[in-house]
């Protein structure tokens, strides 16, 4: 009867896990699909816009991630729909956009503090439109904006429904509280608020495709050196709008400036970085619109020959496919992807299994090779609560599995550790693998170390 009871509570468990995978992806997915209409709406070609969703989907951490992160994938689909509704009040230039541009501005601030990047984006172009239009429309447009902005995020934020101002402040010091583990980066483990300004950088190039990181590179130099130009040639008296030319350029305008400011913002403002830069995700965003760009420039206008464009979709169609196979060959660890330019070095000396997902992997193989014995001992030489997996994993018999606590390790028949730390392992000897063990297994994918077994002699 109390095996019938746990294994009721197995399949519970297991199907509120799927209910969670499939809702994640299905937020993901709406968020694809406004992708879509944002790419169609700046661009008008739906084979660009097609192919910006295809680069997007295909991003093997976001791909990864957008079955299991219930906060990032979450904001990086209201920070779509935001933008989408942006693009349409610059379009129309009406109430309800507006409107539905605060809401979900509101909501996208509501689930991660970044989101406020994009009321500012809009804030600054009014800004500059002031001087040019009619300045009481201006105005009052922008303080209806902000007065709706904030009447959203407090009606849909539970925590400023009381004590409204006293709570957002308390709000900021439960963040301070956060990531107060170790960051282990390069070789070496800094404090999540104390990483070094090439932190985020450096994790953007090595975790995101050749592909995405090209066609990112040229479309943000074309629009960088085209906001350049505005800038030296900036007139004052000008009857014209000096930064932009037209609704579509207005659009890259704000794209820009929002990409530039918020990145500035997430190094040099002293965040707190941990479990890789997954807080920093929606950055994506942002790369796939300047490579969609890239690809707008190199295929649909006039700047290059037919040659050039024939050699440029050979190019694209090499580097979907291979992005393609690495998604297959870090199957199910997407999420901890390095593109194909990163050597072992690197992929050794940074938080790889920081959700602890090869737990799953690394007990399934436990149980599987030691099923003649009644109980196995397991310690974690690591930060990671393993305890947390036991219930996902495929028991068979009568065999059972006991987590031993860290300070009596030395009894564990098997330790497990992935090489997360709260403590600074190179002073801290608090994960250390005790003398009677040796090492029995080392997962590994694409070179990248993703858990080591140990067992006692």
């Amino acid at each position: 009867m109390e095996g019938k009871k746990k294994l009721s509570k197995i399949k519970r468990l297991i199907f509120c896990f799927l209910i969670n995978f499939i809702l994640v992806f299905l937020y993901f997915f709406i968020g694809l699909i406004f992708f879509y209409k944002i790419l169609l709406n700046r661009f008008k070609n739906e084979t660009i816009a097609l192919l910006g969703v295809i680069l997007l989907f295909i991003t093997p951490r976001i791909f990864g991630d957008s079955f299991q992160n219930t906060k990032d994938i979450i904001f990086l689909t209201f920070i779509i729909i935001s933008t989408y509704f942006f693009f349409e009040a610059i379009e129309k230039e009406n109430y309800k956009n507006l409107i539905l541009f605060s809401l979900f501005s509101a909501i996208s601030t509501s689930v991660r503090m970044f989101g406020v990047f994009l009321p500012f984006s809009f804030l600054l172009m009014q800004f500059i439109l002031i001087r040019k239009k009619n300045y009481k429309k201006i105005i009052f447009n922008s303080s209806l904006f902000i007065i709706t902005f904030f009447l959203f995020l407090i009606l849909i934020w539970p925590l400023l429904w009381e004590n409204t101002f006293e709570n957002f402040k308390s709000y900021f010091e439960l963040l301070s509280s956060y990531g107060s583990g170790k960051v282990f980066f390069l070789g070496k483990y800094y404090n999540s608020d104390l990483v070094p300004y090439t932190y985020l950088p450096i994790w953007i190039v090595i975790s995101t495709p050749v592909l995405h990181l090209i066609l990112f590179s040229y479309g943000f130099f074309i629009l960088s050196k085209r906001l350049y130009g505005r800038l030296i040639n900036l007139k004052i008296n000008s009857s014209v709008n000096d930064f932009w030319r037209g609704k579509n350029e207005s659009k890259d305008f704000s794209m820009l400036t929002s990409f530039i400011l918020t990145l500035c913002g997430l190094i040099f403002f002293n965040l707190k970085f941990y479990n890789s830069w997954r807080i920093g995700y929606f950055l994506y965003f942002f790369i796939i619109y300047f490579a969609v760009f890239a690809l707008y420039i190199t295929l649909a206008k006039k700047r290059f020959n037919l040659r050039i464009k024939i050699l440029f979709k050979i190019f694209l169609i090499i580097f979907f496919l291979l992005t393609i196979y690495r998604i297959f060959i870090y199957h199910p660890y997407q999420s901890y992807y390095f593109n194909i330019l990163v050597p072992n070095s690197i992929k050794n000396n940074v938080e790889v299994d920081y959700t602890g997902l090869s737990a799953i992997h690394f007990l399934n193989k436990m149980i599987e090779e030691n099923q003649s014995k009644k109980l196995i001992k397991i310690g974690v030489a690591s930060w990671y609560p393993i305890w947390r997996m036991l219930e996902l994993v495929n028991k068979k018999g009568d065999l059972k599995i006991e987590i031993v606590e860290n300070r009596q390790i030395s009894n564990a028949d098997f330790i497990y550790t992935n090489k997360i730390s709260d403590v600074d392992k190179r002073f801290n000897k608090k994960y250390d693998i005790p003398s009677n063990f040796k090492k029995i297994k080392e997962f590994k994918i694409d070179g990248a170390i993703i858990y080591e077994a140990y067992q006692r002699n």
